[in-house]
């Protein structure tokens, strides 16, 4: 059936054009009404950081210097010229060993001199002493030579003494550390020669501030030093293995020149490394573990920290809420969590708040993020 402009459709109904205009407007209306706006619709990517386990976010930094447990400075009881340097640093070397040995050509002429003396002065001795069995001489005159003869005997003794101290060896066994002279140098009595340490334990010392040492619980460090609890720990090379340590002391007074003191630690030698005395350490110190303050601190980078607009006054992180705990890349929100900011670091600053190993903070961008925001976690793409 044919619609013609102004006639019945039926049921006495008239069909307009602006009937039809009406209908296509609503429609659309409807349409727009149904989509939410553009802003509402956006996922922003976000940069997070993972919240690590263990203790590392407590942990201090601190430049060590390693000493043995058991050394000694082995050096000469005389001075001279260093004929024979017989070690380097790492030799290992038994009790006994030569380490060093001087020119002897001064120390030998002396012991020849003086053994002359001595055989010239036993020979008159000798003679003297049948002499006055014979009644040919007085008793002084035996007295004489007889003194001349000790003395003669002592002046031969010192010698051999002088000549074997041109030979330096080594009083236990043991790992040279250190040799701070050079072959053919001239060298002093009581110069050190080498630095000899005994296998078994090291230690490590480093400087503490001032203020950390008032901050140590006596009551806490004795608790434990007894249990041997783990509180510190050494890296002999930057970023490499880490080699637990026990808390041994510090210096009840303040190092010369600083106002730091002297802590020192104490560990078994390492078996997979080669450690001697002098070499430089970096140590990691829980000082939590020392003092009475016992909070869970997290590291966190110092652009994650922000106020909101509502609460100037209190520091917040954005926690990243995944819509899907089991992908990590699924879009999320975000919620603010209170913090209490504490110390500041190169790696970071210290909070505490209601966080836990694992959670995903944003790391940058934070002054623009808002309660349930929509984010998406950002990954960084090959070659950016």
């Amino acid at each position: 059936m044919t619609l013609q402009r102004g006639m019945s459709t039926g049921a006495g109904q008239r069909w307009y054009p602006w009937v039809l205009l009406s209908v296509i407007v609503s429609l659309l209306t409807a349409c727009s009404e149904a989509a939410p706006p553009l802003e509402q619709q956006q996922i922003h990517p976000v940069k997070l950081v993972t919240l690590d386990a263990g203790r590392e976010a407590g942990l201090l930094r601190y430049p060590g210097v390693v000493l043995a447990s058991e050394r000694s400075a082995l050096s000469f009881r005389t001075g001279g010229e260093l004929a024979e340097l017989s070690v380097s640093a790492g030799d290992e070397v038994k009790a006994g060993d030569q380490v060093a040995r001087l020119d002897d050509r001064d120390a030998q002429s002396q012991l020849d001199n003086a053994r002359s003396s001595y055989e010239l002065a036993a020979a008159t001795h000798e003679r003297m002493r049948v002499s006055l069995e014979r009644g040919a001489i007085s008793r002084s005159s035996y007295d004489e030579a007889r003194a001349q003869f000790l003395s003669a005997r002592a002046n031969l003794s010192q010698a051999e003494d002088q000549l074997s101290y041109t030979v330096l060896r080594a009083p236990f066994d043991g790992v040279i550390a250190q040799v701070p002279v050079d072959n053919y140098q001239v060298v002093g009595a009581q110069q050190t020669i080498a630095e000899l340490q005994q296998p078994g334990s090291i230690d490590v010392t480093f400087q503490l501030p001032e203020q950390q040492v008032r901050q140590i619980d006596e009551q806490r460090t004795d608790a434990v030093r007894a249990s041997g609890t783990e509180v510190a720990w050494v890296e002999f090379s930057h970023g490499g293995k880490r080699y637990p340590a026990h808390y041994r002391k510090h210096d009840s007074s303040v190092s010369e020149g600083s106002l730091s003191y002297e802590v020192t630690l104490t560990l078994p030698e390492p078996e997979d490394i080669t450690v001697l005395s002098g070499m430089s350490t970096t140590v990691l110190l829980d000082m939590q573990a020392l003092t009475q303050e016992q909070k869970q601190a997290w590291r966190v980078p110092v652009s994650a920290l922000t106020t909101r607009d509502e609460q100037p006054e209190q520091p917040v992180v954005w926690r990243y809420v995944a819509d899907d705990p089991e992908d990590p890349q699924s879009p999320g929100r975000v919620e603010a969590v209170t913090v209490t900011p504490g110390r500041v670091t190169s790696r970071g600053i210290l909070v505490e708040g209601d966080l836990a190993v694992g959670d995903r903070l944003i790391a940058a961008g934070t002054q623009a993020l808002q309660e349930d925001l929509r984010v998406q976690p950002w990954v960084k793409e090959q070659g950016l």
